[in-house]
């Protein structure tokens, strides 16, 4: 595997929330799992705290990033900032082809939690944010959007609420309308409140306790 590869892989089991804020990344155990020395391991852990994905503490090691209730708050805060700009300006330059293709974000997401496939839900939810973003046609806006959602996923990984997902469908598809509509108002109205819903389905007086082991979390290696 090449080192893009093995942090895409690292990078996926945190979004999708198969390894838990907290976890320990052990470079010995990731070596071991991606057929790779440690020393190919290590920049591609401090490139994943860079993104603040990853936290790097002297003579522990590397762990998921757990981020705190403030900045759980402070990202959420963040988030409205941005993508209500992000929501406006797509509201003035969408084209129909871009509709379908959010679109077709909310059906591929609505199936993956019929199918009880929620790490691929999950992934789907910042995938529509992220798309978004890209209909702006402004890079650095991407990789904002992205950073925001990707620690905005370690939010909703800590602290939701049992049967909460985060970011709903309906959200989604109101979003949508909004923006078919024209209505840039509205639109970024519709992004406050989305995004409102989502810190609200927090349940912020707990700072979680879940743990999944590295081999667990890449157990789909193992079958190809």
């Amino acid at each position: 595997m090449t080192d893009d590869e093995i942090y895409s892989e690292i990078f996926d089991a945190i979004i999708e929330g198969r390894l838990a804020p907290g976890a320990k990344l052990g470079q010995d155990d990731l070596g071991k799992i991606f057929g790779v020395s440690k020393t190919r391991i290590r920049p591609i852990l401090y490139r994943l705290a860079d993104q603040k994905m990853v936290t790097i503490a002297p003579m522990r090691g590397a762990f998921v990033a757990r981020p705190s209730i403030a900045e759980a708050r402070a990202v959420n805060a963040a988030r409205q900032i941005v993508e209500e700009g992000v929501i406006r300006a797509v509201t003035r330059l969408a084209q129909p082809k871009q509709l379908k293709t959010l679109r077709d974000i909310v059906v591929d997401e609505k199936r993956a939690r019929a199918n009880g496939d929620d790490a691929r839900a999950h992934r789907l939810t910042g995938a529509f944010h992220c798309a978004l973003a890209r209909m702006t046609g402004n890079e650095v806006v991407v990789d904002l959007v992205r950073e925001l959602v990707s620690r905005d996923s370690l939010v909703v990984a800590l602290y939701r609420r049992p049967a909460h997902s985060g970011c709903s469908l309906d959200g989604h598809l109101g979003l949508i309308d909004k923006i078919a509509a024209g209505d840039e108002d509205a639109a970024a109205q519709a992004m406050r409140h989305h995004l409102q819903d989502v810190m609200d389905s927090l349940d912020l007086g707990d700072d979680g306790s879940k743990t999944r082991s590295l081999a667990t979390a890449f157990v789909h290696l193992s079958r190809r």
